[in-house]
């Protein structure tokens, strides 16, 4: 609790320029130019690195032993947790050789009120969305090793989607509403669905058609 008192404080700063001056002085954290953290996101980790031009709104969660590197052109919304208890770092939990890493890439997208497990290395591509809401991705469990998960780039990944540890998918992909990805997909410009998830059928020709249209201007 004491390790996030400062935090918590510098979080509810009435200014983002504030609260952006504070996490860099007292934390060291790396924060480019024009970069908005909301009111209420609470950051708490080992490192904590940001690109320019990044917007990240109100009331996210940032906490544990973690390295987190978000690109440039990215957006967070609110309500979103990224976690992974400081209890890792004890020598008792060495051999389970945790790896603590988020890493988003440029023009990323991470909506609202997701869940983000983070033991392992946990990669979002660039360009690519995690849409909707209540999606979750777990890097750990009973007896895990291969924890990893890692999207390519310009995927769209739908509300209340389950990634399991050690799981990952291709590029331009669209994974549907509720799906629930087990394995590593290496399928690119395809739509993804279903319980444990499989390419479905190509859209290829769809995003080349004009169908499908992800742009901030949207969001």
């Amino acid at each position: 609790m004491k390790r996030m008192l400062l935090p918590l404080l510098v979080s509810i700063m009435p200014l983002n320029g504030f609260r952006v001056f504070l996490y860099r002085v007292l934390f060291g954290y790396k924060i480019g130019k024009g970069v908005r953290i909301g009111f209420g996101t609470l950051i708490c980790v080992q490192s904590f690195e940001v690109g320019a031009q990044t917007m990240i709104g109100p009331l996210n969660i940032f906490k544990g032993p973690i390295r987190v590197r978000i690109g440039e052109e990215a957006k967070v919304g609110r309500l979103n947790q990224f976690l992974c208890s400081w209890h890792i770092a004890d020598s008792k939990f060495s051999e389970r050789h945790y790896t603590p890493f988020f890493d988003m890439g440029n023009r990323t997208l991470v909506l609202n009120s997701h869940f983000f497990d983070i033991y392992g290395h946990l990669s979002i591509g660039h360009e690519s969305w995690i849409a909707g809401n209540g999606s979750q991705f777990w890097t750990h469990g009973l007896s895990v090793m291969d924890r990893d998960i890692s999207i390519g780039e310009k995927n769209y990944i739908g509300s209340a989607v389950r990634f399991a540890p050690g799981t990952s998918v291709g590029n331009r992909n669209i994974v549907a509403l509720g799906s629930v990805v087990l394995g590593k997909i290496e399928a690119s410009d395809s739509l993804i669905s279903g319980f444990p998830a499989r390419p479905i059928r190509s859209i290829a020709d769809d995003v080349e058609g004009g169908r499908y249209r992800f742009s901030f201007e949207d969001w």
